[in-house]
């Protein structure tokens, strides 16, 4: 399963229609690891959801998520203590 969750696209560009080309590109690549089913977010309420589910997300970059306004630190959270809790290990 995938997931698609956080897509920007240049201010510039984005009358351009890269969205849909990077999306396509995307599921291309996800498809060559033989994963046929995805999950795609949205930061508005659809009127009739199709189905409702919970998921947990681990984010790459914390610190850049914060700096952009995408995410806040916890008051008891420091950017060295978030930099080391979501640390991507070199190996699998």
């Amino acid at each position: 399963m995938s997931e698609i969750n956080f897509l920007c696209v240049y201010r510039k560009l984005r009358t351009k229609r890269i969205a849909p080309v990077l999306i396509k590109e995307i599921t291309r690549r996800v498809n060559l690891n033989n994963m046929w089913q995805a999950i795609y977010t949205a930061g508005v309420v659809l009127p009739t959801p199709m189905a409702r589910a919970r998921y947990y997300h681990r984010s790459l970059n914390p610190l850049k998520l914060v700096d952009i306004g995408f995410s806040r630190l916890s008051p008891n959270l420091t950017k060295p203590l978030v930099q080391r809790l979501y640390r991507v290990p070199d190996r699998p």
